[in-house]
């Protein structure tokens, strides 16, 4: 009997994007939900981002949660400012206080890795699991990828870019257009596989992306789905804190 998982990742905080994916994911009959990281960031609603992830198997710690976390360091001004509207948010003076603290709570456990014998989720690369860019073109850097399959044992599942796909050892990245959407995964080989942004899309497809990964048959389908990113950019237009320009690319898909 196959076992089905959907991986999604890079939701944040659209849950217009994630209500219409977890939609999608009941029609697809799959036995669990992973989160490869980032609920959090850019949109409107992070508080409604964890308390879906309450339900999954589990969700691994994003960029942007260590972001929130720790510092912002590295982010460039207008990602840093709707995090700090992010924290505003989660300390809600409003919001019940155990509520609060759950949330915090969840986000501090967060791991960074799964391991799931030869395959290992996380959110960016193997060489800095929340951080590190690897990008389709990143191909043409024989030593990058060379280390990065050296440290991969058959397959690493990831986010953190918004571009879905698969690399392959043999330094070629396939769009997941490139095999109508659903690949087989070949015995012996290695694979890297960007499962693409739930929540903010940059594939020049402005649908919300995410994988359903049948581990019996070793089949990885990415799968596409509409949802209303009007309503998503009429949010972040209404709160000043978040830079318009995150809720502006939702509508190309960049």
């Amino acid at each position: 009997m196959s076992h089905k998982i959907a991986l999604i990742s890079d939701l944040h905080s659209n849950v217009e994007a994630l209500d219409a994916v977890l939609k999608d994911v009941q029609s697809q009959a799959a036995d669990e939900i992973y989160c490869l990281g980032d609920l959090i960031g850019y949109g409107p609603n992070p508080r409604e981002m964890i308390k879906h992830a309450f339900d999954w198997k589990w969700s691994l710690r994003g960029n942007h949660e260590d972001a929130l976390l720790f510092l912002a360091l590295d982010f460039n001004p207008e990602a840093a400012q709707a995090i700090d509207w992010t924290r505003n948010q989660l300390n809600d003076s409003h919001s019940p206080r155990e509520e609060n603290h759950r949330m915090w709570n969840f986000l501090g456990d967060l791991q960074d890795v799964r391991e799931d014998g030869e395959i290992i989720y996380l959110h960016a690369s193997p060489r800095n699991r929340t951080k590190e860019y690897v990008r389709p073109h990143d191909v043409q850097d024989r030593e990058k990828m060379e280390e990065i399959f050296s440290m991969i044992k058959r397959i690493c599942f990831c986010g953190h870019t918004h571009e879905p796909g698969v690399f392959t050892e043999d330094m070629k990245f396939y769009p997941p257009r490139a095999f109508a959407n659903k690949v087989k995964l070949s015995d012996g080989r290695k694979y890297y596989v960007n499962i693409g942004s739930v929540g903010q899309p940059r594939d020049r497809d402005m649908r919300a992306c995410y994988v359903i990964w049948d581990q019996e048959s070793m089949i990885v389908e990415f799968r596409r789905v509409e949802y209303d990113y009007r309503k998503t950019m009429d949010k972040i237009f209404a709160i000043k804190q978040i830079p318009r320009r995150f809720g502006e690319r939702l509508e190309v898909g960049r």
